[in-house]
């Protein structure tokens, strides 16, 4: 992934060069992979009728927070400091989890890269090996 300026976001303080604090790594979660997610994550629990505060960190932060941890293989105490708190992270991690909304991102993401590769979006045959 490459990093490009993302949109800002009511949680994200500008920076002093106009940019804001979104873009946290190289790797960060750019605005056309954004479109792709956040359709597929569950409503801020205060804009859903369920009360609550608004969030206070921008979700492609968080994404890119989760991602860290994937790619890396860390544990969640070890994430960087540019990162939400890593109870923070995690907490909304497991909320979108049980939600459903992983599931469903790696569901379109696999079958954007299927329709990218020429196949079919959906597989057509599988192999079990026991």
């Amino acid at each position: 992934m490459t990093s490009s300026p993302n949109s800002p976001c009511p949680s994200c303080p500008p920076h002093a060069a106009g940019g804001h604090g979104c873009a946290v790594y190289p790797s960060s979660v750019t605005d056309a992979e954004s479109t792709i997610f956040e359709p597929l994550l569950p409503a801020p629990g205060s804009t859903a009728g369920h009360g609550g505060r608004p969030e206070k960190h921008c979700r492609p932060l968080i994404v890119d927070a989760i991602l860290y941890i994937v790619r890396g293989g860390i544990a969640w105490r070890q994430l960087p400091m540019e990162f939400p708190p890593a109870g923070t992270v995690y907490a909304v991690f497991a909320r979108w989890a049980h939600s459903g909304a992983w599931q469903h991102i790696l569901d379109a993401l696999r079958d954007r890269l299927r329709v990218r590769a020429g196949r079919d979006q959906c597989p057509t045959a599988a192999i079990i090996d026991s």
